[in-house]
């Protein structure tokens, strides 16, 4: 907006200041994610691509690299929690084959020790047989008294015949099944045991990709915090500028009343802070809520509104202008209003990009609405 030849020597960068302090608490938290990211050096370093770059753009630029590689890890995490769901799955299965094999081996060694315990019943009976002499069918017959007797010898000695093929061929049916099993289950074991150690191997991939992305995240919040610590020096550096200039503007008005003085001192500490639409706090005002703000503070209520706060006040002539009074522009309608400080200079916040500054005022501007005056008290706690 055009207004009377405005003083520009207040151009404090509070403003800048506030926003890169922002942008680094968005940055600072950054944790890490995946796909394949390409690794820690696909990350650019924003100093080198963009040496002359401003502290914004740099920190705009190492934001984006730190929330690529907050992606990347993401994705990194979310993998590395799949594969081990796989791992905890693949070591249930090998403890269940595991136990499956030593039931399968223990069944396995008792069907041998039932083996061998019966060869060792057939090895005596034959032993008996030796020790008594060769016998044969004839000597069974010759020996029985009658044939009834010798049918039952004969029978007895084919059934046991029998009795120990039959066992034998259990066992060996038996044994050949068990083997099997036991080979069967053995194979998935090792098959198990493998697969655990590709598993293995993915997982300390997954580790080496997170434990980059960190190396990486971690340089470019080195970088970060390196932009912040020299904002932040000189943004003090311009604060104190601010308030020597503040000091001394407030001496060169020589505000005999007291009361005027508090008010121009409680306006003029607000300078360089940002303009904000609707803003009516120091983290940024604009022109009608920096007025209420300042006022509030000396028992003024005024409506976040130039036009309303030109209609509750007194009008002033220009050539009775004080300290403290209220200079609008928008004649019939008011919609800029700033605070007379003396010696024809009044303070502001002016429009966005703009931080609350010092300007001249020309009353004789067509543009000029005219001033009020407002009751007020001594100075209260500054407003919530």
């Amino acid at each position: 907006m055009k207004r009377a030849s405005e003083i520009t020597k207040w151009e404090p960068v509070r403003w800048l200041a506030v926003a890169l302090s922002c942008l680094a608490m968005t940055l600072f938290p950054v944790g890490l994610v995946l796909a394949d990211p390409g690794g820690p050096d696909a990350i650019t370093d924003a100093f080198a691509s963009s040496p002359q770059a401003s502290p914004s753009l740099q920190l705009q630029d190492l934001q984006t690299q730190a929330s690529a590689i907050q992606y990347q890890v993401n994705g990194l995490d979310h993998d590395l929690e799949l594969l081990v769901e796989k791992q905890d799955a693949t070591q249930t299965g090998i403890n269940s084959l595991t136990l499956q094999l030593a039931d399968s081996r223990h069944k396995l060694d008792d069907a041998h020790a039932l083996h061998d315990a019966e060869e060792n019943q057939i090895s005596a009976r034959l032993s008996a047989i030796y020790k008594a002499g060769d016998l044969n069918i004839v000597d069974v017959f010759l020996s029985s008294g009658s044939l009834t007797d010798f049918y039952e010898q004969a029978l007895y000695m084919a059934k046991i015949n029998e009795q120990d093929h039959k066992l034998e061929d259990q066992f060996t049916a038996d044994t050949k099944a068990m083997q099997e099993l036991t080979d069967n289950v053995d194979h998935q074991r090792m098959q198990q045991l493998s697969l655990q150690q590709k598993q293995k191997a993915q997982t300390a991939e997954i580790e080496s990709k997170i434990a980059g992305r960190q190396a990486a995240l971690a340089g470019v919040n080195t970088q970060v915090q390196q932009i912040i610590n020299q904002e932040v020096e000189e943004q003090r550096a311009q604060q104190a500028k601010i308030a020597a200039e503040a000091a001394a503007e407030l001496q060169s008005l020589q505000i005999s009343n007291q009361l005027q003085a508090q008010v121009v001192q409680t306006a003029l500490q607000y300078l360089g802070v940002p303009y904000v639409w609707g803003g009516e706090s120091p983290q940024g005002f604009d022109c009608s809520g920096l007025t209420k703000y300042v006022f509030a503070q000396f028992g003024v209520d005024l409506p976040h509104n130039a036009a309303m706060q030109f209609n509750m006040g007194a009008p002033v002539a220009p050539t009775q202008l004080q300290p403290g009074d209220l200079v609008f522009w928008g004649p019939g309608n008011p919609y800029h209003v700033g605070l007379y400080i003396g010696n024809g200079k009044f303070i502001e916040a002016p429009s966005f990009g703009e931080p609350v500054r010092i300007s001249s005022l020309d009353t004789a501007s067509g543009d000029y609405a005219g001033a009020r005056r407002y009751p007020l008290r001594a100075r209260t706690a500054q407003p919530q």
